[in-house]
């Protein structure tokens, strides 16, 4: 076993509200999401103002130096409409693709693409959202200024990655006499109050053509970082793209496009949906088996058919998704199930680091944002007077093969698994929004909440805290620790998965944060936030629109 912690039973965190719901991975950022609803506002301004804060109450994983991807439904002239804005980053226009540095870019300045989280989340509240940006960002501001609770999860974090964290602005907020602050100790970040306050007074777009651009600019210059005035100057604005459909057993769902990692959600679901419910009975053997043999005929082929969003849809992308494709597989899988499950695996005949939010209110909105700084603190470093962790992007670009989709060319948007998902009801009335942080292990994520939620019956509480695994394209399957029993394991084995264990609850199987909407008008919503990371649920229990302040 990689990871050897005691098992002891955590409950996903819930909460229930007839205005609304918030959840993300940060106490504070939740706060932040439900005071805008409070305030009268709708869930863009919500999840904006969270997705701000969670720049600043949880660092390690997104910020303003990041890029965010958005799903939202909306119901503009009373139809409802759901669409992805693509807040990719962007590779800088300084960038050479004949003359590649042997590995990939990973820390410093030059690892960093253009970040478009300000961008997309300052199109995103000026175009869908009611209340201005100053309202907004004041509980960021305030959690920058006058500091927030550093958590177990990060205390750990921040020790694992120590030799990385050399900025000199970062040892100055996050530790202290040479050591991470201990779990408990507030980490203040005046820079970024700062800075926040900047965006704050003279709008999103002084990131890239104000003074915080010439900060930015400044220090590019000063440590041989790649992104030039052409890059600000050109501001990345999202993309709105066609959302990607799929169904399961009839519930219909909308994903993210290209170049998320929707298709790969949608396959898995459509190779799933060729067995029945009872061999997906959770916690058996035989439910493991095929969950791995699924997850990794999906992962595999979204490897081999990468996908250039520019040229979306492609015949490609179209027969990842398609029923048939998942039929195919689904027909070698069962031959495969003779030679690997024995009788005994039968069941009874009874049924990176990335952050998610989740948003909704009653007037019919729903957001779902995955954000993301790349790896655990992105490139490890600061601009000393702007306080945010830049991304390092740049690792997530193809640097060897000049046709491939991802290759590093000025410009070019960097591969990405996000996979925010909105789940409809057989009526046609959505269900809930859910969203995870972990690489390519969130197709695989989702796909097992929304099979326990469908197959079995389970509460959306129940299937967020129930025990995972994952298996991806390079053979191998993790395994939390309270599934790694002997049969599970043999099992796995014999299909040729190569197993490892991982904690209870662990870090490394994302973390999903979901929203369910209520089944009839006046209803109550309910959220869920995931035992595995930091964070919360929480819905407004009034709504003041005369008051506007924060």
């Amino acid at each position: 076993m990689a990871e050897t912690e005691d098992i002891k039973q955590k409950k996903a965190k819930t909460a229930t509200s007839r205005y609304g719901m918030v959840s993300t991975a940060s106490d504070p950022a939740t706060e932040a999401g439900v005071r805008m609803l409070e305030l009268g506002g709708n869930a863009v301004d919500a999840a904006v103002a969270a997705a701000f804060c969670l720049g600043v109450t949880e660092p390690q994983a997104s910020g303003l130096g990041g890029q965010s991807m958005v799903l939202l439904h909306h119901c503009p002239n009373g139809e409802p409409v759901t669409v992805a804005l693509d807040g990719s980053s962007r590779a800088p226009f300084e960038i050479n693709p004949s003359r590649l540095p042997a590995r990939p870019l990973k820390l410093g300045l030059s690892a960093s693409t253009v970040p478009s989280t300000p961008a997309a989340l300052g199109y995103l509240l000026e175009t869908y959202g009611t209340l201005p940006i100053d309202v907004v960002l004041k509980p960021a501001i305030g959690a920058a200024k006058y500091g927030f609770k550093i958590t177990a999860l990060q205390q750990r974090l921040l020790a694992r990655e120590k030799e990385k964290l050399k900025d000199q602005t970062v040892r100055s907020i996050f530790f202290k006499n040479g050591r991470p602050l201990n779990a408990g100790d507030t980490a203040y970040q005046p820079q970024l109050a700062s800075c926040l306050e900047q965006i704050a007074e003279k709008g999103w777009r002084d990131f890239y053509l104000g003074d915080i651009a010439e900060s930015i600019l400044e220090d590019m210059k000063q440590r041989n970082g790649y992104i030039s005035r052409a890059d600000l100057s050109q501001i990345p604005y999202p993309i709105q793209r066609e959302v990607l459909k799929g169904s399961y057993r009839g519930y219909a769902l909308a994903t993210y496009p290209p170049p998320g990692a929707g298709r790969a959600l949608v396959q898995i679901l459509n190779i799933l949906e060729l067995f029945d419910a009872e061999r997906l009975l959770p916690d058996s053997p035989l439910c493991y088996l095929l969950l791995a043999m699924a997850f990794r005929a999906a992962l595999v082929k979204r490897e081999r058919l990468p996908i250039d969003p520019a040229r979306y849809p492609q015949l490609d992308d179209r027969w990842m998704v398609d029923k048939g494709s998942a039929s195919h597989i689904a027909s070698r899988i069962k031959d495969l199930l003779l030679y690997v499950a024995e009788e005994k695996f039968e069941p009874p005949p009874t049924s990176g680091e990335t952050t998610h939010l989740s948003a909704a209110d009653s007037y019919g909105n729903i957001v779902g944002i995955t954000q993301s700084i790349e790896l655990v603190f992105g490139a490890k470093t600061m601009t000393g007077n702007l306080g945010f962790f830049y991304n390092n992007y740049m690792s997530a670009f193809d640097y060897k093969n000049m046709l491939h989709p991802n290759f590093l060319i000025p410009g070019g948007r960097p591969f990405s698994s996000v996979a925010p998902t909105l789940l409809f009801r057989k009526n046609g009335e959505p269900l809930m929004m859910l969203g995870s942080p972990g690489s390519e292990r969130i197709s695989t994520v989702l796909a097992q909440v929304i099979c326990r939620v469908i197959d079995s019956g389970q509460s959306l509480g129940e299937a967020v805290e129930a025990p995972r695994l994952h298996a991806g394209s390079s053979g191998k399957a993790a395994i939390e620790k309270r599934i790694y029993r002997p049969e599970v394991v043999e099992a796995l084995s014999r299909a040729g998965f190569q197993v490892t264990g991982k904690g209870a609850y662990s870090f490394y199987l994302g973390s999903v944060h979901a929203v369910k909407l209520p089944e009839t008008p006046g209803g109550d919503f309910t959220g869920v936030s995931d035992p595995r990371r930091d964070g919360s649920a929480r819905g407004p229990q009034f709504i003041n629109t005369n008051d506007r302040e924060v």
